[in-house]
């Protein structure tokens, strides 16, 4: 569908690339990055907004990099929507395809599609978008988007400024529409959430480059570099050494604790790594209740130190007894009220195997104090 080919571009001081991406037809690709990270820069580039500097887009195997902005085919939902305030909906909704000359049949038919899909009936004879709410406005800019056919649409935080119910519900709908109308999307945002429940792939951006790509699992359980493991909250992350390639390839792993760990292509006996587990991948044990045996390895018990409360969750602050290294484990509320923690509680954990990610470290930065940095 778009082959984005060592685009590169600057708009300032800000360098952009040069960034290598691939999004087929009927797909779903979420660009996941921090603000001023470049996802908007890379938008306007391959929309040709902003002429790149080096590198090629292409549309269906055609070299579109210098096509005009107006003949790509590509429909574009910006962050600020940018409704027309002296046009009524139905006038907005039309906008873009009768600025393409597209059939007025065609147009009717389309229009009628979207309402039914996008739950516009109710709005389409509104004279007045300014006295729309902001989830109207975002499902109204969408359909205006959609109506001239597009087969690749660009969304720029399209939800940013909503509150939470009313994002979920367009999120779905956005779904919806790619599942239905098969149009390829590319997503960028800032929204964690957002990323990972709409991105069949999702590519991470920072400071102007594509860190990582792939699916959900492997970005959010496999990153494959420090700035990517911080920028996704990976609050446990350990400096360590290997102590020995075991015979399955997984890792012997030392430091201030001893952990077994999965391998990785080229691990070496003395070479420096760091190793991390999300919190809510550590297995807390249950007294008295048998241990199955992936939880044999990497046992340790611990204190709670504090206990911190969030809307669907609580995350245990705790320190291991060998060695008082601290430890985030994220608890549902559900596990929570079971399991009834209070501070000064004593648990014992899991750091299984297989929920720990491994990333060789090639520089001399003490890796736990630059972890504790992010989080303050």
């Amino acid at each position: 569908m778009i082959r984005i080919e060592q685009l590169s571009t600057s708009r300032g001081d800000f360098l952009l690339g040069p960034i290598d991406l691939d999004l087929c037809k009927s797909s779903y690709l979420t660009v996941l990055g921090p603000s001023g990270s470049g996802k908007t820069v890379l938008l306007e580039t391959c929309m040709g907004l902003l002429p790149p500097e080096t590198g090629r887009v292409w549309f269906d195997e055609v070299d579109i990099t210098n096509i005009a902005p107006e003949q790509r085919l590509i429909s574009y939902l910006p962050q600020d929507l940018a409704l027309f305030p002296h046009l009524d909906v139905k006038t907005n909704i039309l906008f873009g395809a009768r600025h393409r000359k597209l059939d007025q049949t065609l147009s009717e038919k389309r229009l009628n599609d979207l309402l039914d899909l996008l739950d516009l009936h109710n709005l389409i004879d509104r004279h007045d978008v300014t006295t729309l709410s902001g989830g109207e406005k975002q499902r109204v800019a969408l359909a205006r988007a959609l109506l001239p056919g597009p087969r690749l649409l660009f969304l720029d935080e399209p939800f940013s400024a909503l509150d939470a119910t009313i994002k979920r519900q367009l999120q779905l709908k956005l779904r919806e529409v790619n599942q239905q109308m098969g149009v390829s999307i590319l997503h960028v945002t800032h929204d964690q959430e957002e990323a990972f429940m709409l991105g069949e792939q999702v590519a991470i951006m920072i400071d102007g480059r594509v860190r990582q790509i792939g699916t959900r699992d492997q970005i959010y359980y496999q990153p494959k570099t420090l700035e990517v493991a911080r920028f996704l909250r990976n609050q446990n992350i350990f400096d360590m050494t290997i102590e020995e390639v075991l015979p399955d390839d997984s890792l012997r792993l030392s430091s201030d604790i001893s952990l077994t760990a999965p391998g990785f292509a080229g691990a070496v006996v003395g070479a420096r790594i760091a190793a991390g587990i999300r919190s809510e991948e550590i297995v807390i044990i249950r007294p008295n209740k048998p241990i199955g045996p992936e939880l044999h390895e990497n046992l340790f018990h611990a204190t709670v130190d504090d206990i911190l409360a969030f809307g669907g969750c609580h995350t245990l602050c705790i320190r291991l007894n060998e060695n008082n290294m601290n430890l985030d484990v994220e608890l549902p509320n559900c596990a929570m009220r079971d399991l009834g923690y209070e501070i000064g509680d004593a648990l014992q954990v899991c750091l299984r195997k297989r929920s720990l990610w491994t990333i060789p470290v090639e520089d001399s930065s003490n890796l736990l104090e630059e972890s504790h940095d992010l989080l303050r």
